[in-house]
């Protein structure tokens, strides 16, 4: 497998932490199972290779789930984040969880947030996307 594409300790964190959802290792470990069968099944193209770079801190799931559910729909990062969200949502304790913690405040705060991304976006994009060519450039020299 492509460990770039594996899911990392850090990167499973942001995804608790986005998702508010209680962390389990061993639902960590069948991601990743997940990720490497689907890998092994599909052919990766360039942008899932972008995408996969701009994980890096906290906020950049935010972008990456917006984008990814409007504009990126088949792309390994929309892959990631339902795969991680449905065997969350098995789980028995984090089933409960997300219901508990489900309030008209999270709504209210879940829609400032998806304006807040959804008018910044694109300078979130095109930073990315120039880091990433920064990047990929200084490899190829």
């Amino acid at each position: 497998m492509n460990s770039n594409f594996k899911i990392s300790n850090k990167e499973y964190s942001f995804y608790i932490k986005y998702f508010n959802l209680i962390e389990n290792k061993k639902l960590l470990d069948i991601a990743n199972i997940r990720i490497e069968k689907y890998i092994n099944n599909n052919s990766l193209k360039n942008k899932d290779f972008f995408l996969n770079s701009c994980i890096k801190y906290y906020f950049d799931i935010f972008f990456l789930d917006f984008l990814s559910k409007f504009f990126f729909r088949k792309s390994i990062i929309r892959y990631k984040l339902n795969l991680i969200l449905a065997l969350q949502e098995a789980d028995y304790n984090n089933f409960n969880h997300i219901i508990e913690t489900s309030t008209i405040k999270e709504a209210i705060f879940d829609t400032l947030k998806y304006l807040t991304i959804s008018v910044t976006f694109p300078a979130w994009l095109i930073y990315k996307f120039l880091l990433f060519k920064l990047i990929f450039i200084k490899k190829n020299v």
